[in-house]
């Protein structure tokens, strides 16, 4: 695969995958918690990555020599911080303001990459970067006041909380990369089944500490809703995840989070879709800004 282009056509795939569970895990994550539909999810996905990973295993396509310390440490990790914490925080934003508007704030990723190379790296802002940030603030404005109109109060807290999921995300792919680059054979079947290990861990403890009883949960939910929750696990986090870390084996980091546009947008059609919700005319309006702050920062005009 060494057509660069397959590396955005990768990630484009992963976003489309992803915004479409987002919906699914979005309305779980109401009706039960964003602990428990976190957990659920990276079980789905951990098993299937395993079961892949065997294969690979078996057919000798990799070996445990692909790894090395230093790599496997990095991706269990990535999967404590990006699958484990910052999932939590994602879905806790999708119970306050939705899948949509939490994804659209979930694609500022470039935006704070950009950010974070000129507070801890000295690298320069340019002219298209600034106005980039106060077009992309001016979405999260119109979102909050979206929900003030319907609420009477202004919604920061699901804002809050997807920023930090973004956050916690934007590591989990610098550490993933850290690790590729030190160990090239590593496929991203069994990075993720290791991701998946260092995401279950934390949340397996802290479901047994807090009561969550997942399990039980699991077995009430009708034979329909399992099998919806499983399809959303398997599609947005298994499906998802091995495009992704397969794009971000193989691409540029910065390029390849220029595609996470797409997942707002994609987000909001999912969303009229499934839900039969037409997108609302604030949801217009901060997607315009949006798409008008990420042009600036690639530099498209």
């Amino acid at each position: 695969m060494s057509n660069p282009n397959s590396a955005y056509f990768l990630a484009l795939t992963s976003a489309i995958l992803f915004s479409g569970a987002s919906v699914i895990f979005a309305k779980f994550t109401v009706s039960h918690s964003s602990l428990w539909m976190n957990l659920v999810k990276n079980l789905v996905a951990g098993v299937a990555f395993v079961v892949v990973s065997l294969f690979s295993f078996g057919l000798g396509y990799e070996s445990l020599a692909d790894f090395s310390l230093s790599s496997a440490g990095l991706f269990l990790l990535s999967g404590v911080v990006g699958l484990a914490v910052g999932d939590y925080f994602l879905f806790r934003g999708y119970q306050r303001i939705g899948s949509a508007r939490t994804i659209m704030v979930f694609s500022f990723s470039p935006l704070f990459l950009t950010v974070e190379g000129f507070l801890f790296f000295g690298q320069g802002l340019s002219r298209n970067q600034l106005f980039a940030i106060v077009l992309m603030m001016a979405c999260v404005w119109t979102i909050s006041f979206e929900k003030f109109r319907e609420k009477g109060e202004w919604e920061w807290k699901g804002i809050l909380f997807a920023v930090v999921g973004v956050l916690l995300d934007n590591i989990g792919v610098v550490l993933s990369r850290q690790a590729f680059d030190l160990s090239p054979g590593v496929s991203a079947f069994s990075a993720n089944a290791v991701r998946a290990v260092g995401a279950l861990v934390p949340l397996l403890a802290v479901q047994y500490f807090w009561g969550e009883k997942v399990f039980q949960r699991f077995a009430r939910l009708d034979g329909r809703d399992r099998a919806l929750v499983i399809f959303a696990s398997f599609m947005g986090t298994f499906l998802s995840l091995s495009c992704w870390l397969t794009a971000l084996k193989i691409g540029h980091i910065g390029s390849l989070a220029g595609v996470g546009s797409f997942n707002p947008v994609a987000a909001s059609l999912w969303e009229w879709v499934l839900l039969y919700r037409r997108p609302t005319v604030y949801l217009v309006a901060a997607l315009a800004l949006f798409l008008m702050g990420f042009a600036l920062l690639l530099e498209l005009v």
